[in-house]
């Protein structure tokens, strides 16, 4: 079964309007003038095309983001620098934050497959606006470490809510065909409000970092009003079947009405959420292996932010307002490149993508080690984020053509799982080796380089084994 299983390659996005006849690829809904000037098709019409909700939904990304990077890059700084704890210390709450996220990840895809993308959004922003302003108290209070350390876990968990459920929608308001580029916009959102965020909290965290929470709280709950406008449950699947095309060797999955009364649908317990995920991870090995890249490849890309923060202030002595400015470089690059990135790489193929992007990943963390100061960093971090703005749409472009059309949310509820895993562990991992060979910089970030050539490596052979990435729409 597992040699012989087919990716499913489906069209999930119910019929859409009428492509409007003087620009191609350009929708009915999008604004005239943009049809006018884009008439001829070029970089940016495939992203102008877009269904107004997936920028929407960037637009929630972006003002999320902002309030999560105003304060988290600088948590473990807090409890290295100011709270006296270890790196292996403050991996273990990240360890712990994001097991949590990652089942919550799992959780939250079912229950927007359940009760609708919109509500699950909406509650998991409003309530972690809530958790960052108790972070804000805590730290301001002093309070210990075990009690930062859960408020982080929390809003580990919190934030693991809106992703399964935003990612699902942005699919199914998508043609396949398009989702490279809708994924590529929803980096470029994280990333604008990741350039602004890491700015504004570098600069007055040297003053007060506690405050930064009660910045960040509303910007959370901000967020709230870019995503009123999504469809709260996903299109039927009587409108999408007609569109659907599975391989023959394909087995059928598994049609349930999750919001059908008298049923017991919507009053599934943890137990039976983990019960359906196995069965669908049986259904689909490919897309189960698929998920195990995942998992690695998070361990390594997450050392940007949970090692090179601690390592910068640390050994290379730079200020919280350096850190931020640092982080800045990153977003920004993503602003400027990811449009061009997601252009160049959908002629190459997702499995070029991803190889290539592993590859700039591990050139940056070599520069990393031979810098001196902010200069060598940030150097690094350009290159480092060429690869990143090719390998993340790639990775959700994967996801969304593996997993199964009825189940998106369950789909991208995994993804996010394992991705949360390999985060959780990644800050551990970096924490443990940044204690043994913090004194030895080259060696530490040439670990982490080989780590990231080895996740090349595999996504390579993954694409050969199982001829995945040949079926996947490519231009």
């Amino acid at each position: 079964m597992f040699l012989s299983m087919s990716p499913k390659r489906l069209d999930v996005r119910p019929e859409l309007p009428a492509v409007a006849s003087d620009s191609p690829g350009l929708s009915a809904g999008s604004p005239a003038i943009l049809r006018r000037v884009l008439a001829k098709p070029g970089m940016l019409a495939p992203f102008l095309a877009l269904d107004r909700r997936v920028w929407l939904l960037a637009l929630a990304r972006c003002v999320n983001t902002m309030g999560f990077s105003l304060v988290m890059p600088f948590m473990a700084m807090h409890l290295v620098e100011e709270r006296g704890t270890s790196g292996a210390v403050y991996g273990a709450i990240y360890l712990v934050a994001g097991v949590v996220a990652a089942i919550g990840q799992g959780i939250a895809g079912e229950a927007s497959d359940r009760i609708g993308r919109r509500k699950v959004m909406i509650s998991g922003l409003a309530v972690r606006s809530v958790n960052m302003a108790a972070l804000g108290v805590a730290v301001l209070q002093s309070a210990p470490v075990w009690v930062i350390g859960l408020l982080v876990i929390t809003n580990g968990m919190l934030r693991a809510q809106f992703e399964p459920a935003a990612s699902a929608a942005v699919t199914e308001l998508t043609r396949p065909e398009s989702r490279v580029h809708a994924y590529g916009l929803q980096r470029i959102g994280v990333n604008v409000g990741w350039a602004i965020g890491p700015a504004m909290g570098g600069f007055l965290a040297s003053h007060s970092y506690g405050t930064l929470f009660f910045v960040a709280a509303p910007a959370t709950l901000l967020a709230i009003f870019a995503v009123l406008p999504v469809p709260n449950h996903a299109p039927s699947t009587s409108q999408t079947s007609s569109q659907t095309s599975t391989p023959a060797t394909a087995e059928p999955a598994q049609k349930t009405d999750p919001h059908a009364k008298g049923t017991g649908a919507g009053k599934v317990g943890l137990l039976d959420h983990l019960a359906q995920l196995r069965a669908a991870l049986r259904e689909n090995r490919v897309f189960a292996l698929y998920l195990v890249l995942v998992l690695v490849g998070s361990v390594m890309t997450v050392q940007i932010f949970s090692t090179l923060s601690v390592f910068s202030s640390a050994e290379l002595g730079l200020s919280k307002a350096d850190v931020g400015l640092l982080y800045t470089v990153n977003g920004l690059f993503v602003v400027l490149f990811q449009v061009p990135a997601v252009a160049l790489a959908k002629p190459w193929g997702m499995r070029r993508a991803l190889v290539l992007g592993a590859v700039l990943y591990a050139v940056g963390y070599v520069i990393f080690g031979a810098s001196s100061g902010f200069g060598g960093l940030a150097i690094g971090m350009s290159v480092l984020t060429l690869g990143e703005v090719v390998f993340a749409p790639a990775l959700s472009d994967t996801a969304a053509t593996l997993g199964d059309p009825e189940r998106l949310g369950r789909a991208f509820g995994l993804f996010g799982l394992m991705q949360s895993l390999g985060v959780s562990l990644g800050p551990l991992v970096g924490g443990v080796a940044f204690d043994h060979l913090r004194s030895d910089h080259l060696v530490l970030w040439s670990l982490m380089a080989a780590g990231m050539v080895v996740v090349a490596l595999a996504y390579s052979a993954f694409g050969r084994r199982y001829r995945v990435f040949d079926k996947m729409a490519v231009g």
